[in-house]
């Protein structure tokens, strides 16, 4: 874990979900939530629904051994959109034969003397995005789910498309309105690097679920230590889009609500005013 202060505000960020998972279920309970009923373990049939899960347990097991139902769901439906083949290029190499000779290389009696064109891969090209986290209370599970999959969608896009994608998972929160001292916590954990393909299985629930925000999430507040007082009521208040692209200026930005059309996104400047 990596922490940048500057005043009261603090940009947090793990390697791993590994590394996340880790601080938040190793890390006591801080001095704001010691004594204080956690909304990360609430349970009760009229808000099951709200998290996902019915326990923080429940929720660490589909964190730890995956979504099962999601998963195949998402490999259905990226399946059915299609995989597409890598961009090509073609460029000249040295062949035993081809379309034109290579003289020094034919007196030299040289096998490889002529030139043929190859088609190969194109070079790809890494980019970082960040999928936003900042759901408010006021938004449905289903929203949630809705949306993030839709990251999905694009993240299978530009992988067709020759991109290698480094991929995180962001969230900002600040205190109570009413907390003058603009305290505010930007966190980061890195869920794939760009050396690595795309695992639903690993990724469906903490991109997907919202228990990855209701319970995971809300146990990093409960435990990180200089949180105040100001997040006992609500967990924070979520930052707008515009604020995490200044955190985050260098990466691309999956903002909670992805209003366009998904088939219409084919480039990075398409995602550029999402």
């Amino acid at each position: 874990m990596n922490i940048e202060t500057q005043g009261q505000m603090q940009k947090i960020e793990f390697s791993s979900l590994e590394d996340f998972y880790r601080y938040i279920t190793t890390t006591p309970l801080n001095e704001t939530f010691r004594w204080q009923t956690l909304s990360s373990t609430e349970t009760g049939s009229r808000r099951n629904d709200w998290f996902g899960t019915n326990t923080f347990e429940e929720a660490c097991e589909l964190f730890k051994n995956g979504w099962t139902e999601m998963s195949e769901r998402l490999k259905n439906k990226l399946k059915a959109e299609g995989k597409f083949e890598p961009t090509m290029t073609s460029r000249n190499v040295q062949s035993v034969q081809g379309y034109h000779p290579i003289v020094p290389l034919y007196l030299m009696g040289i096998p490889n003397n002529m030139v043929r064109r190859q088609m190969v891969p194109m070079k790809q090209k890494v980019v970082t995005l960040n999928k936003s986290l900042d759901y408010s209370s006021r938004v449905s599970s289903q929203q949630i789910i809705d949306e993030s999959v839709k990251a999905f969608r694009i993240i299978q896009k530009l992988e067709s498309q020759n991109y290698r994608v480094n991929l995180n998972l962001v969230i900002g929160v600040s205190g109570s309105m009413w907390n003058s001292s603009g305290e505010k916590y930007f966190i980061r954990i890195r869920l794939k690097s760009a050396n690595e393909k795309l695992n639903i299985s690993k990724l469906s629930f903490p991109l997907v679920h919202p228990s990855m925000l209701r319970r995971l999430y809300f146990r990093f507040i409960e435990v990180h230590p200089p949180v105040s007082k100001s997040f006992l009521h609500g967990y924070g208040s979520p930052q707008s889009p515009q604020v995490l692209r200044s955190i985050w200026p260098d990466d691309i930005l999956l903002p909670q609500f992805i209003n366009k059309d998904i088939d219409k996104i084919n480039t990075l400047e398409d995602l550029e005013n999402l």
